[in-house]
């Protein structure tokens, strides 16, 4: 595939380790799935079988965002790109976790490891850059050629592409949590909602929570960050990948609202991206 020979072997190499710990944590939960009897043969090593592939997979998501942007951003633009996604990210869910806003009630449970503040696992808010950078860096595709169909006949802003760009970020980051969430509540206990709510026991408010983080990061990104990166070859892989693995598992543990959902959404994110590439 081109996109793999775009990678370094550095990359190419953790990029196996990061999707192998999917593929570890997906055949176990088939074969519990399928094979119950297992989960007694199992026993006390379940917690932690399921926490190895779980912990890789979170600890590699930052580190390969680094590597695929470091040669194109520079080590000074990707500091203020990963402090950026990283200190907003963990300080929403340090708010959210503490007060229920802006993403309703919920609460980590000890299954993803230590925690900042003992509310938020450090696993977290490195994340949010990794796929903040990622989808920002998809979104920044489209917003070229949309702002300039919608300024026929009159002068193209600058500010029409910031729109689009942390427009479509949000909404990137809010698909990708479409099967994040029931996966991580539902399939396995990584985190909780309390009061529940009208998807597989997560609120609406977690939604609309997302999308607004996403973009005031997008938007930090924009004015503090320097603006649009280099896109990258691998970009649109790493995030379909990321998708992939949340509504996979909704399936194997019978979560087909969000499995669907899910897997439409990475499919028209995918042939769209695609096709503008």
């Amino acid at each position: 595939m081109e996109v793999v020979r775009s990678l370094t072997a550095g990359q190419r190499a953790v990029f196996a380790i990061f999707v192998g710990a999917m593929v570890f944590s997906l055949a176990g939960s088939l074969l519990l799935r399928f094979i119950p009897e297992v989960a007694g043969f199992v026993g006390a090593w379940y917690v932690s079988l399921v926490k190895a592939p779980t912990w890789t997979y979170m600890l590699l998501m930052p580190i390969l965002a680094v590597m695929l942007y470091l040669p194109g951003e520079g080590a000074g633009r990707l500091v203020r790109f990963f402090l950026i996604g990283s200190l907003l990210g963990g300080l929403s869910e340090l708010v959210g976790t503490t007060t229920g806003f802006p993403f309703g009630a919920y609460g980590y449970t000890e299954w993803l490891g230590p925690k900042a503040f003992g509310h938020v696992p450090l696993f977290i808010p490195p994340s949010w850059f990794a796929m903040s950078i990622v989808s920002y860096d998809l979104a920044g595709r489209f917003a070229g050629g949309l702002t300039a169909q919608s300024s026929i006949g009159h002068e193209r802003r600058p500010a029409d592409g910031r729109l689009v760009r942390i427009g479509l970020t949000a909404l990137l980051m809010v698909l990708w949590d479409v099967s994040l969430d029931p996966a991580m509540s539902r399939a396995f206990p990584f985190w909780t909602y309390p009061e529940g709510g009208f998807f597989y026991g997560m609120p609406l408010s977690n939604w609309l929570g997302w999308f607004a983080v996403a973009a005031v990061i997008a938007t930090a990104y924009e004015f503090l960050a320097g603006g649009p990166v280099k896109p990258h070859p691998a970009a649109l892989l790493f995030y379909a990948v990321n998708c992939a693995f949340p509504f996979l598992i909704s399936l194997v543990f019978g979560l087909e609202g969000a499995f669907a959902i899910g897997a439409l959404t990475t499919a028209a994110v995918w042939i769209v991206v695609s096709r503008r590439a």
